[in-house]
């Protein structure tokens, strides 16, 4: 193998190898921007413990409510 086909090739390799690391980049800019709005609307761990701290102090005044 002549060391011009060789030089061709490693550059063929080289454009396909920099293709496919702009496709990754695309495909990571849009992963990112789609957590990103998946972390506004989630629910968070604390969110969930105020809500059920919440109703355990709404069941408690119903519950003296009722005893009155």
């Amino acid at each position: 193998m002549s060391d011009r086909l060789l030089l061709e090739q490693i550059l063929e390799l080289t454009k396909q190898n920099q293709q496919g690391i702009l496709e990754l980049k695309d495909d990571v800019a849009d992963l990112k921007v789609r957590v990103t709005n998946i972390e506004k609307t989630m629910v968070r761990k604390n969110d969930l413990k105020y809500y059920e701290f919440k109703i355990a102090e709404h069941d408690r005044e119903i519950f003296q409510l009722k005893e009155n």
